[in-house]
């Protein structure tokens, strides 16, 4: 496909710009490309968020690239992860111990001793968990404890006796016993609400965080996490006054009442990367029905995970390249699949489009977070293409004649 125009129609999508089009279509395989360009500005939003003293940590977990990463890392922020492999990736890509923070459920001796060595703060799950670190770290080190609060539900923080997570906060004096034995101080509490979520409710676990965070004696941060919702044509962006100035109110009232200033950890989950990742794939087959057109591609749900693993939640839009963005959406409603004999390969059901033809090339938007990261060896396909997109690095040496400077893997 040869693209001369600066952007491209996607009927169903929108316009894109000509190079991630040229990217993600030259080679003809299921491509997820990444536009640092983008990524940039998601950085930037969160880091003009007025809450002082204020740290941001992206989940690894969402894209372990490890130009995301640097990225990331470029931009100022830090990164959560919960794995050794993530570590190394983010050593790897030069992001300084001081903005790394560990926290994983379970972790065993090795991985607690590794981040000790290494100076990285660790978010432990449990008071035996404290219990092991004490006697593996040694004393000394100040740590993070995830206390579970509430999970957001709908447009509401609500318990959830099943939630693994974490201790209570009625545990929390026993824990600051049992750290005590071993020289360990609890330095910070953390939370997990949930995935693309609303302000307010957010809003709502900070301060159920923060009256957790004013029992511990040696406080220093509070470190929520929840996914900023990612925004989906026609609906509201998230509402980053509302967040920020009901954050600030509860950060005031718990410093008011420890008498000490506390840090703010921030993990905006899918908000940062979602945004940035596009998922090209061609069309190979379309089955029309009397009710429905199934659109045959040759990608797959275990290259493009997130509908499989969130088939109530994973939305992403969806365009056809270089299709008029006039053309009228068919009567029929599209499921397009992957390329299997697997009953659940869908990449996106009942959606509205125009009637896709084979040869097309449909694209999915909102693919930088927890889709090239989720991919598995199930189905046994080929993993996709991955270019990166870093126009920031190309302006800079458009003296030089430079272009768009486009990494594959």
């Amino acid at each position: 496909m040869t693209i001369s125009l600066d952007h491209v129609p996607a009927a169903g999508l929108g316009r894109l710009p000509a190079d991630i089009v040229t990217a993600g279509t030259s080679s003809g395989r299921p491509t997820y490309v990444y536009d640092l360009m983008t990524l940039r500005a998601r950085c930037a939003d969160i880091g003009r968020l007025p809450i002082r003293r204020k740290r941001v940590f992206f989940a690894s977990m969402a894209n372990d690239h490890p130009r995301v990463i640097e990225c990331i890392k470029d931009e100022g922020h830090g990164v959560f992860i919960n794995s050794r492999k993530h570590m190394e990736i983010a050593l790897g890509a030069g992001m300084p111990v001081d903005r790394m923070l560990y926290a994983s459920s379970n972790m065993v001796s090795e991985e607690m001793r590794g981040c000790a060595e290494r100076g990285i703060r660790v978010v432990l799950d449990s008071v035996a968990q404290v219990r092991r670190f004490g006697q593996t770290a040694g004393s000394g080190h100040g740590i993070g404890l995830r206390v579970s609060v509430g999970f957001v539900e709908g447009d509401s923080l609500r318990d959830d006796p099943g939630y693994r997570f974490g201790v209570r906060p009625d545990e929390l004096p026993e824990a600051v016993a049992v750290a005590g034995e071993y020289g360990v101080r609890i330095a910070g509490v953390h939370s997990y609400f949930g995935t693309n979520l609303t302000a307010a409710p957010l809003v709502d676990g900070v301060g159920k965080l923060a009256d957790a965070a004013a029992t511990l004696p040696d406080i220093a941060f509070l470190d929520a996490g929840g996914g900023f919702g990612v925004v989906m044509p026609g609906e509201p962006v998230f509402d980053f006054d509302v967040y920020a100035s009901g954050v600030t109110k509860h950060l005031d009232r718990l410093e008011q009442r420890v008498g000490h200033p506390v840090e703010f950890f921030l993990e905006p989950g899918r908000y940062l990367a979602a945004s940035c990742g596009y998922l090209f794939v061609t069309v190979v087959d379309v089955k029309e029905r009397a009710d429905r057109v199934f659109v045959g591609t040759n990608g797959s749900v275990a290259t493009f995970p997130r509908p499989l693993m969130y088939p109530d939640r994973a939305r992403h839009p969806v365009g056809i390249v270089g299709r008029s963005l006039l053309e009228e959406p068919d009567s029929r409603t599209v499921y397009i699949s992957g390329s299997s004999t697997y009953s659940q390969d869908f990449l996106a059901r009942d959606i509205r489009l125009p009637l896709p033809q084979v040869g097309d090339v449909l694209v999915f938007a909102h693919a930088g977070a927890y889709c090239r990261s989720m991919m598995s060896r199930f189905l046994g396909k080929d993993e996709p293409l991955e270019v990166v997109l870093d126009r920031e690095s190309a302006a800079a040496m458009a003296g030089n004649g430079a272009g768009v400077l486009a990494e594959r893997a």
